[in-house]
């Protein structure tokens, strides 16, 4: 029974990823990410960029899911632009996409399919940032990928894929003909010891390894939670659901149990009285027992089960 309790819970509550995207989605927690592996945002506060999240003209959600004709549909956790103000009085636009992938072994490298979404999205801006006429318009894409439970040797890494250039001879180039992606990988542990700092990003780290653990209860998430003012709503929300997940996963596993042992009692009764059966025939018939259990009409399972029982 308590296999099949634990197996419950931990199929349900491994991730809930609706609201993990909200928590991830949420305005300070997106600024924060920004502020730490956009290089584009490091001049600006959190705050600034919050600023430039909650303005219309420079922040917004796009299409979640992309089809590209004979080449399929792609559908992304979550995926934005924004425009941010740079030291030059300019703004530079990224596209940022944010995935949460909780299996960091799903039978291919994950590296290769983040540089796959990368290139997708690079591809959507065909027509709305660049096309055949104009291919510097295309912007620059960000694609982060948070592994929440990974190994505790990885927990902590961060590892960002981008395009380098080699040169073989001749003079250096415009870096921004081929500045236009970076993969970054971010590699969590749930069982993290929150009473101490990341060594690198723990601004970042260490609320995403709080609010995507489904270990830390309500009140402890919101203890660690960095000065999080705007995020509550979303963190008691995954925690009522896990708890609600919990219970009916425990309800349903106890009910489980219960129906078990019910009908274990029910064979072992069974067994129990076609013995009797069997010995009254043999008894009243004076007949062996292969010929006692044929008259019972006993099935193969049945004579298999009592059958030790008549043996001399």
């Amino acid at each position: 029974m308590e296999t099949v309790i634990q197996n419950t819970i931990t199929n349900h509550k491994i991730m809930l990823d609706q609201h993990c995207k909200a928590i991830v989605g949420n305005q300070e927690m997106l600024a924060r990410m920004i502020h730490e592996f956009v290089k584009e945002a490091r001049h600006l506060s959190v705050k600034e960029i919050m600023k430039s999240i909650k303005d219309e003209q420079r922040f917004r959600w796009l299409n979640n899911e992309n089809m590209i004709p004979n080449y399929g549909t792609v559908k992304f956790d979550m995926l934005c632009c924004v425009d941010l103000p740079q030291l030059n009085g300019t703004n530079k636009r990224i596209y940022l996409n944010v995935e949460i992938q909780n299996n960091i072994h799903p039978g291919y490298s994950l590296v290769t399919r983040g540089r796959a979404s990368v290139l997708r999205i690079l591809t959507i801006q065909w027509g709305r940032e660049y096309d055949d006429k104009n291919y510097d318009g295309m912007k620059k894409v960000y694609s982060l990928w948070i592994m929440p439970q990974a190994t505790k040797r990885k927990d902590g890494d961060v590892d960002v894929y981008k395009v380098k250039k080699e040169r073989k001879n001749g003079e250096e180039g415009n870096k921004e003909n081929y500045d236009e992606e970076e993969l970054v990988m971010i590699y969590l542990n749930q069982k993290h010891d929150t009473t101490k700092k990341y060594p690198k990003h723990d601004e970042v780290l260490m609320p995403l390894v709080v609010f995507l653990n489904n270990r830390i209860d309500y009140q402890g998430k919101k203890d660690k939670g960095y000065g999080f003012k705007e995020i509550e709503r979303e963190v008691k929300e995954m925690c009522d659901y896990a708890n609600y997940l919990e219970r009916k996963a425990r309800n349903e596993g106890i009910s489980q149990g219960i129906s078990q042992v019910i009908n274990q009692g029910k064979k072992i009764e069974r067994k129990e009285k076609n013995i009797e059966h069997v010995r009254n025939v043999m008894n009243e018939l004076n007949c062996s027992y292969q010929r006692a259990t044929n008259i019972l009409k006993l099935s193969e399972n049945e004579k298999k089960s009592i059958e030790k029982h008549f043996q001399s």
